[in-house]
């Protein structure tokens, strides 16, 4: 089984401030209130430690992906999978989009798989909201450095 989601928020910033934003994992922690904290490098092969707390959840969690696509100013993604690749896998990816006029489209998706998916849709649907929740800090983030 496959989920997938897709979200997107239009930045009036510069593509390479949003991409510095998004990139810079150590100061996720002084904007992000679904990535609570972040590190690693953005390098393709590195792993990197991410610190999440799901809306409507008392928990956190702690997940160690590892960068599989890096395009400066225009991708980012990782892949991680818990237990087995068949059990349970996500590849997250942020894709960074000039629009003409100026201003940037920031578009952040993940797709699951394994077996689990399933019984697996509230965690889906809070990590949607998890996602939506995160583009407006990352839009102000961005918005107030440029």
């Amino acid at each position: 089984m496959h989920r997938e989601i897709d979200t997107f928020v239009r930045i009036d910033s510069s593509i390479s401030v949003v991409w510095d934003v998004v990139t810079d994992f150590d100061r996720y922690r002084d904007w992000n209130p679904f990535i609570i904290d972040a590190s690693g490098k953005a390098e393709v092969g590195q792993g990197l430690r991410l610190r999440m707390q799901r809306p409507q959840k008392s928990h956190e969690e702690v997940h160690h992906p590892t960068v599989t696509v890096v395009e400066k100013e225009r991708k980012l993604q990782w892949s991680g999978i818990i237990r087995h690749a068949n059990v349970f896998r996500a590849r997250h990816e942020f894709l960074l989009e000039e629009l003409e006029g100026g201003g940037v489209l920031l578009r952040q998706r993940e797709d699951f798989g394994g077996l689990t998916m399933p019984f697996a849709g509230g965690m889906v649907w809070r990590i949607e909201e998890g996602f939506m929740i995160m583009n407006a800090a990352l839009k102000v983030r961005a918005e107030s450095m440029a």
